[in-house]
């Protein structure tokens, strides 16, 4: 484990935070909201080379699955039907709720420039983040960048592995060690139910959390 005199804030609630284990990038866990989390962002080209190397491997029936799954958690909210998949990729997860007869728009960085860029003509009842949160360097600029898209009363889906199963237990640092979601070079934060929690408390937010994996956002209030 790493000399823990290093401290940096943390992503969601900045509360000084220890190094907690490091490799080749240095992780750091709040001791606040239990949060996970680097610092170490991968410089841009290789970033866009690591996604368009995702790309090519995509299998569509994953897609199909993570869009069932998806779908059989929204379906217990009343939203309506435009969506904006936040993060969009390859556009599997678009193409899907498309042939599924939903109204979709993808939003991916490396094709169309980020959310704050844009200006769409009418909000969105869902906005859909699979697999994207944890990417995310500036996570509160997203979130209010996407509550600016959302008609009142809209949801936000977000899908993430949660570290639930290891968060605060004494083999922490050696589940976290040998945990292969943290390998991927582009995963830049780890939440947890406390994490989450702490998100809704700041956010102002209404969070309900599925599993180990789901969480969903409305606004307070809403």
């Amino acid at each position: 484990m790493s000399d823990t005199t290093s401290q940096v804030l943390c992503r969601i609630c900045s509360t000084l935070s220890n190094e907690f284990w490091s490799d080749h990038r240095a992780f750091y866990k709040c001791p606040e909201c239990r949060l996970i989390f680097t610092l170490d962002i991968p410089e841009k080209a290789r970033e866009e080379a690591h996604y368009k190397k995702q790309w090519e491997t995509t299998d569509p029936g994953f897609w199909q699955g993570q869009v069932g799954a998806m779908l059989d958690y929204v379906q217990h909210y009343n939203v309506g039907e435009n969506i904006l998949d936040f993060g969009s990729g390859s556009g599997e997860a678009t193409r899907e709720l498309q042939r599924r007869g939903f109204q979709v728009t993808p939003l991916e960085p490396m094709i169309h420039g980020y959310l704050k860029d844009q200006s769409y003509p009418e909000p969105f009842d869902l906005v859909v983040g699979i697999e994207v949160i944890e990417h995310l360097p500036d996570i509160w600029g997203e979130l209010k960048e996407i509550e600016k898209v959302l008609v009142p009363g809209g949801i936000l889906f977000f899908s993430t592995l949660f570290t639930n199963a290891f968060i605060d237990t004494p083999q922490e640092v050696e589940s976290f060690k040998t945990w292969w979601y943290k390998d991927d070079p582009t995963h830049l934060s780890f939440f947890c139910n406390q994490s989450i929690s702490k998100l809704a408390e700041m956010g102002n937010y209404d969070i309900d959390i599925f599993g180990d994996n789901v969480f969903i956002v409305r606004k307070g209030g809403a």
